[in-house]
């Protein structure tokens, strides 16, 4: 055979398999939708709501889900987010809450947006190991992600234009600028919710089409921040959620048109509680003589800390007690004396303080020594000044432990190798992980939990 006849049959054949990879055996595409704050009655419950999200609605009829989704200690969103990755714990994959421990406040603010933190194997690279073209849009905890071809992490700094500086230089290079061409201006402002979560979907959906693809991850904010404004189910929250499922049918309609076997999943991370008071649990430990100021301010960031001997990790409906010396069981005695005194107390609106064994229960991180969980309707505050308990306008928020039904998440997915209408009830959210591993045939091996039952006969 004449070698330039051979080449080009190499040519036309490689052609074919690329052309014909997501469309053959375990490689059809996968995309994953993770609707920040989403609680299982926004969908399951939508006409007592009377909310129009007719996407989200038909997803339901056509595919699997669950009743509720118990999650992670605490319902923030960077650890549920990575145990949905992972299929384990805070305590296994290293991401304890959205924002790292920093008693002296010397990191500004940082949150956990760095992969290098996560230290267990995530589905990114469990499908690029599998062959798949993997992408994800402002997932938490992807900067730098392994096995992400296509990458736009979510990180901010100042919510300022500059950052848009820094997230190009963090994503994968040249993609950023070569989307803005046809897809217009990203932003990192998490006020500008509802665009937001518009601009982030076209990008997205822009990586289905010129990239193909195959299996992505994506994070809508909207929703989380106006829930965090007026609380779950009010106006604006409604209106956020019926604009994402609009947003959830153009990412739909994207992967369906590259494969019209692909399976769409969409997740949440947490519910969410309404709010009207504050404990601000901050000013307690600093009287106590457990964190000592630097000068007198309305917080610790603000007065500047000198010393500590255990402070609180802030995560809205919670708080894990730190000791600076794990082994000082001097200083344990005593917060324990001041925490039993503040749940003594009603008016505080404790549910509960956990300890050591518990925290090990909920796999939560296991620096701490006591975890104060708040009842629905309170959440913790950091001032130093005013009142202990403090009464506000109504508001939402989550970070409380995951046995509280009103912080159960969602999930629901549909596609040709899951059975039409199952109901797998109330599920443990490092399950999700696995199966999804199963529905892109990768290997996820260190999962907690083995995958949900809601394949058909057919499936691999």
């Amino acid at each position: 055979m004449p070698k330039l006849r051979l080449c080009a049959l190499i040519l036309l054949f490689s052609s074919f398999t690329c052309a014909a990879f997501g469309q053959s055996g375990s490689h059809h595409a996968l995309i994953v939708m993770s609707i920040d704050g989403l609680r299982p009655d926004y969908v399951l419950k939508a006409d007592e709501h009377g909310l129009k999200i007719p996407h989200l609605r038909r997803l339901l009829q056509d595919g699997a889900h669950a009743e509720s989704v118990q999650g992670v200690l605490p319902t923030v969103t960077y650890p549920s987010h990575t145990t949905m990755l992972t299929g384990v714990w805070p305590e296994k994959h290293g991401i304890y809450s959205n924002e790292t421990f920093d008693p002296y406040a010397k990191n500004l603010g940082g949150w956990y947006w760095y992969s290098e933190d996560i230290r267990s194997r995530t589905l990114w690279q469990a499908a690029a190991d599998a062959g798949y073209v993997v992408g994800s849009v402002s997932w938490p905890v992807s900067v730098s992600a392994p096995g992400v071809r296509y990458l736009i992490p979510e990180y901010w700094r100042a919510m300022t234009p500059d950052d848009l500086k820094l997230l190009r230089a963090l994503s994968t290079p040249g993609l950023m600028n070569e989307l803005e061409k046809s897809e217009g201006r990203y932003t990192t402002d998490l006020n500008d919710a509802i665009p937001g979560d518009w601009g982030r979907t076209r990008y997205a959906a822009a990586l289905i089409r010129k990239k193909h693809v195959q299996f992505l991850t994506f994070h809508f904010a909207a929703l989380d921040h106006l829930e965090h404004a007026g609380g779950p189910f009010s106006a604006d929250a409604n209106s956020a959620l019926e604009q994402i499922d609009n947003m959830v049918g153009v990412l739909e309609d994207a992967i369906r048109h590259e494969d019209p076997a692909a399976t769409i999943c969409i997740v949440s991370d947490h519910g969410f509680a309404r709010v009207d008071h504050i404990l601000n649990l901050d000013q307690e430990f600093v009287k106590a003589g457990l964190i000592t100021l630097k000068t007198q301010g309305n917080s610790l960031a603000l007065s500047g800390v000198a010393d500590w001997k255990a402070e609180p990790w802030l995560d809205g409906g919670s708080a894990a007690i730190v000791l600076k010396d794990p082994k000082d069981k001097a200083t344990a005695a005593r917060v324990k004396q001041l925490l039993d005194r503040l749940a003594a107390d009603p008016k505080n609106g404790i549910a509960g303080i956990l300890n050591r064994a518990q925290i090990a229960q909920l796999g939560g991180a296991p620096v701490a020594e006591f975890w104060v969980d708040m009842r629905p309707g309170f959440a913790i505050g950091s001032a130093l000044e005013g009142p202990l308990v403090r009464e506000v306008s109504v508001r939402g928020t989550h970070g409380y432990s995951p046995t509280h039904p009103e912080l159960r998440a969602f999930f629901l997915i549909a596609g040709p190798e899951i059975r039409k209408g199952a109901n797998v009830g109330d599920i443990d959210m490092r399950s999700i992980a696995p199966t999804l591993a199963k529905v892109l045939g990768a290997d996820l091996p260190a999962a907690a939990l083995p995958a949900l039952n809601i394949f058909t006969s057919s499936a691999k």
